[in-house]
């Protein structure tokens, strides 16, 4: 908050200097978060794990109540979504976003007594521009 004048016991403005920098870092810090991968809740009371390991990232959903031919996952470089539905009372629907870019051809899953897990390679990332040499 702005101030024309400067408070009484601060003849220097250093009061309004502080508070003009901590609304500045206050910005700062919500605009940090916002380029923070965006996460869909699922709808549901159930949970997915992420766990981002040295070669790949691990997914791991609990989904009780539905078998494998009711689940869809779909996999894109950055992101996985998964969606199932019994036709009754339990519907799963998770999407989430991750860093770094994964294969998508590597993507294998597994479902055992309620429990999906899906394993993604990374993919390793190369700098796009190219070193030139002067003649």
């Amino acid at each position: 908050m702005k101030r024309n004048n400067r408070r009484n016991n601060d003849p220097l403005g250093i009061e309004d200097l502080l508070d003009s920098w901590m609304d500045m870092m206050s910005l700062a810090y919500n605009i940090d978060n916002a380029r923070q991968p965006v996460v869909a809740k699922p709808k549901h009371e159930g949970t997915m794990s992420y766990e981002d390991r040295d070669k790949d990232i691990v997914f791991t959903i609990d989904m009780p109540g539905v078998q494998k031919k009711d689940i869809e996952i779909n996999v894109e470089p950055n992101s996985i979504s998964v969606r199932a539905e019994n036709g009754g009372s339990r519907k799963y629907n998770y999407s989430r976003k991750f860093r770094p870019s994964v294969d998508v051809d590597s993507a294998k899953a597994t479902f055992k007594n309620g429990v999906l897990d899906i394993t993604l390679q990374k993919v390793e990332s190369k700098p796009s521009g190219k070193s030139i040499k002067i003649q």
